[in-house]
């Protein structure tokens, strides 16, 4: 069955966030007066929700403390952000091809919604898609299946028409746990060997590879 909807994840997929994230969660923690979280800590669960990537690289006491440090790196987030943010090679090229194909482009993102909409807007993105859902949008996150589900329910799509894109193990167990087609692609945060360990039915270098698996 033809590909009718496409369910993007954002960070390491379709943009380069990886000095954003890390710079904000650094500078947070720095804010917070907290115990510093090198490079390589972060970019391992780059992908989770926010909160979740603070409880592993970070002792955080209880729930208010959690509170405080994710409003400072909201704040701190769309500061860094706006200047160090870039679409990875083709991607404007070919949301255009498949927009122009009419296959409905969605974006399934862990990161929260005010800097996923600002990011889509300032990489000229935003008008391509047709459902944009940031970690506010559902209860359960990645990898749970729900953004997926509730895409496929929004757009009136069929697993077996849906395809979803992602750099991240999580992506791809949210795709397998709503049966819908899964691609990683290989040039975000997680490796090759992670992402085959999740079984994708897809793998690609580079994202113009997509035209070919729509086509």
């Amino acid at each position: 069955m033809a590909i009718k909807t496409i369910i993007l994840d954002f960070d390491g997929t379709i943009a380069d966030t990886r000095k954003s994230i890390i710079l904000s969660i650094q500078s947070s923690l720095a804010e917070a007066e907290m115990q510093p979280a090198d490079e390589e800590q972060i970019k391992a669960y780059i992908g989770l929700p926010l909160k979740d990537i603070l409880k592993k690289i970070a002792d955080i006491p209880d729930d208010a403390t959690m509170e405080k440090l994710v409003a400072i790196y909201r704040k701190r987030y769309n500061e860094i952000a706006e200047n160090c943010v870039k679409l990875f090679p083709n991607v404007m090229r070919v949301l255009d091809e498949l927009y122009q194909k009419g296959i409905t482009i969605t974006v399934a993102s862990s990161k929260g919604r005010g800097a996923l909409l600002l990011l889509l807007d300032k990489l000229g993105v935003r008008d391509y898609m047709t459902l944009i859902l940031g970690e506010q949008d559902i209860h359960h996150k990645k990898p749970a299946p729900d953004m997926a589900l509730l895409i496929m329910e929004e757009t009136n799509s069929k697993p077996d028409e849906t395809l979803v894109i992602g750099d991240t193990i999580y992506d791809i167990a949210m795709g397998h746990g709503a049966h819908c087609l899964t691609c990683g692609v290989k040039y975000g945060y997680n490796s090759t060997a992670q992402l085959k360990s999740e079984q994708p039915d897809y793998l690609i270098d580079n994202f113009s590879e997509l035209l070919k698996i729509v086509n």
